[in-house]
């Protein structure tokens, strides 16, 4: 009988197994759309880009000069083909311009999270990940 109990159990263990690696294949690839980021990490975010963003950037976003905008139409065109986790990388390693790379990975994540909400998209339950490798699974999703 005891056989039949262990056989039994890996049959239940080696199904759970398959119906989770089931229900993670089939996970919806996370969206900015869908809300990546929340409204407190957003609320946090422009405070952190108006201490070291805005100088060059604007304090709307709207960019000046040779530096580019970080809201509107042209600024979605230019990354909505691409991973946020790009566009993460990218502040990271390249912003502020005058101190490239100075700024936390958290501090970042704050900051594209504000960004993200003056471009329209929604907050959500789950904060913006810091993780660029969690960031690059996160799309813009279809408009």
């Amino acid at each position: 009988m005891s056989v039949v109990r262990k056989r039994t159990g890996s049959i239940i263990y080696f199904a759970i197994l398959t119906a989770a690696e089931l229900a993670f294949s089939q996970a919806p690839t996370p969206t900015v759309r869908a809300g990546a980021y929340t409204a407190a990490q957003a609320t946090a975010g422009e405070t952190a880009y108006r201490a070291d963003c805005a100088s060059c950037h604007g304090a709307d976003l709207e960019g000046r000069g040779q530096t580019p905008p970080l809201v509107g139409n042209e600024f979605i065109a230019e990354w909505r083909d691409m991973s946020v986790g790009l566009l993460f990388e990218k502040i990271q390693s390249s912003m502020p311009a005058d101190k490239p790379g100075s700024l936390s990975q958290e501090r970042n994540a704050q900051i594209l999270a504000f960004m993200l909400k003056r471009n329209g998209f929604p907050a959500g339950p789950t904060p913006l990940s810091a993780d660029p490798d969690a960031l690059k699974k996160v799309q813009w999703g279809a408009k």
